[in-house]
């Protein structure tokens, strides 16, 4: 449940290895109201998180430099942090259902960043009616994303 009020604008940290696509959707995230903060990889996320007790979501990429992906901040969160809302995405590869705590959901890229700024909303304000957890196919649709074979 959401423990900011109203008003407040949710916290949210990005975590993409990317520069140019991490400043890209922290530009538009901030612009529909959100407070941001970044990371670059899964270690300084940690890092961030344990220094920011007031994150409220974190929107993830699963590849990252290191030994840890995104998969694995995500679970790592829902043992440690369960009140994080954590969107997982990629270009490259699908999480299944079973890959993803229950508390997270994924998007596949190329998404729209309004549409990264909705499920943010819907999943820190705990509004699920409808929603189909774990997936997002990017085009606001809800219904499940098949990874090919």
């Amino acid at each position: 449940m959401s423990t900011h009020a109203p008003n407040q604008s949710a916290i949210v940290l990005v975590v993409e290895d990317e520069a140019f696509i991490r400043e890209d959707v922290i530009d538009v995230l901030e612009r529909e109201g959100f407070e941001m903060l970044r990371a670059s990889n899964v270690h300084d996320a940690l890092a961030v998180l344990d220094q920011s007790p007031g994150i409220q979501a974190v929107f993830t990429d699963i590849q990252m430099p290191g030994s840890l992906n995104g998969l694995d901040l995500a679970r790592h969160l829902a043992g440690w942090r369960p009140e994080i809302a954590v969107l997982v995405t990629s270009g490259r590869s699908h999480a299944a259902p079973d890959d993803l705590p229950a508390v997270s959901r994924f998007i596949p890229k190329p998404y729209m960043p309004g549409t990264v700024a909705r499920i943010l909303r819907e999943m820190i304000s705990n509004d699920d009616s409808g929603w189909n957890p774990g997936f997002d196919n990017g085009a606001g649709s809800r219904s499940p994303s098949v990874a090919p074979t």
